[in-house]
């Protein structure tokens, strides 16, 4: 493992500490505001709108002028918004700061995997495996800590503290991680405005955009605002309960990610369409049971053959087959398109909630996930030694 490695590795870290506190808060936060399942799928939903072109954009100059800056403006981006969001409590405000922090966490979704895929692309699976991993167990170490604490700091103190943590992250990235020199062979050619929101990459590349987009309405309408609420509102459990529910949730997929890089899977299509269709019929089961525990029980059970797996097979087969000048371009094209489903998921969440009551979005997104993975049939992936 590369000194580059074990700092993304590190900052990962701090990253998911952070990440799982203002997760787990935020719609405590927003409902603490009297905003209505409706606002919050505004506010999830508008953040999402904004990152179509924006993912673009900064995947183009991360090609151009490097990787290091986008990463670190990703970190510290993420710590002010993280930071401000308790001093407003609109719509309005809490829309442009989530716009921001969303903004923020897609720009090093963008980057995370093209560092580490350039740091060494044999084990590109195992680093990746693992910085996620890492990631996942501190999410959820931020998330029990978030319920533990959330008598005694509030909603506020939990959201002040996750921007800190991410602070020190973004310090420690910045005053360690040296950029590669990618060379000439790499450097990326001139491109025209058009080109920039063109579809033109391989084939397997669209095929995985059209499935993440369908992909992404399904995860959204089911682990958006409404993901903590449902175990609140439909069991009328404690916050701290859900906390424990939520831990666990992160580290369901620990194993997987740890192992994968073990694992030698040679059919990556068979390991990814799998994954999808058995995580979103999970979801759906899980919102058909009337009991908190077996509710809870069988929910957990998605992620552990889910992003578990399909995190580092889609990211794999995503490095495969982007070109070199313009990997970061093509990557952050592939989550910008598809990252549309993510503005369509918090509003049906927000409407289906209303409407059905807060089972429906689980019952609604695992559907959508399950489809998402048969529409990955159309790849023709090359075999893998």
């Amino acid at each position: 493992m590369t000194r580059n490695v074990k700092i993304v590795l590190a900052v990962s870290v701090a990253f998911g500490g952070a990440t799982g506190m203002y997760e787990f808060v935020l719609p405590y936060y927003l409902a603490e505001r009297g905003l209505s399942y409706q606002s919050m799928g505004t506010v999830f939903g508008v953040a999402a709108a904004a990152m179509l072109v924006l993912r673009v954009l900064m995947g183009r100059l991360a090609d151009v002028w490097g990787r290091k800056p986008f990463y670190g403006l990703s970190l510290a981006g993420s710590a002010v918004a993280m930071g401000l969001t308790p001093l407003t409590g609109s719509v309005v405000g809490q829309a442009a700061l989530k716009t921001v922090r969303e903004a923020m966490l897609l720009t090093r979704e963008t980057v995370h995997p093209v560092v580490l895929y350039e740091e060494g692309q044999r084990r590109f699976l195992d680093f990746m495996g693992k910085t996620r991993g890492m990631e996942f167990i501190f999410q959820a170490g931020g998330t029990l800590l978030a319920g533990s604490v959330i008598a005694t700091l509030g909603t506020t103190g939990n959201l002040t503290l996750a921007g800190a943590l991410m602070a020190v992250g973004f310090v420690a990235f910045w005053a360690l991680y040296r950029e590669k020199d990618r060379g000439e062979a790499t450097q990326p050619a001139e491109t025209r405005l058009r080109d920039l929101f063109s579809f033109d990459m391989h084939r397997n590349l669209k095929i995985v955009t059209v499935a993440f987009f369908i992909f992404n309405i399904g995860m959204w309408t089911s682990h958006s605002f409404i993901m903590p609420l449902f175990f609140a509102e439909k069991f009328g459990v404690s916050r701290y309960a859900v906390s424990w529910v939520l831990m666990l949730h992160r580290l369901t997929a620990v194993a997987s990610l740890m192992l994968i890089g073990r694992l030698h899977l040679r059919h990556l299509k068979a390991a990814y369409m799998l994954a999808w269709v058995v995580e979103g019929l999970i979801l759906s089961a899980s919102a058909l049971i009337a009991n908190f525990h077996a509710a809870a029980a069988v929910w957990l059970l998605h992620d552990v053959v889910g992003a578990g797996v399909w995190v580092p097979v889609q990211n794999m087969v995503i490095q495969q087959y982007t070109r070199p000048d313009r990997r970061a371009l093509e990557l952050g094209k592939i989550h910008a398109y598809g990252g549309i489903g993510t503005m369509i998921g918090p509003w049906l969440a927000g409407a289906l909630s209303e409407q059905y009551g807060v089972s429906a979005p689980f019952f609604v997104g695992g559907l959508f996930i399950a489809v998402a993975g048969a529409a990955l049939a159309p790849l023709r992936l090359e075999h893998r030694d």
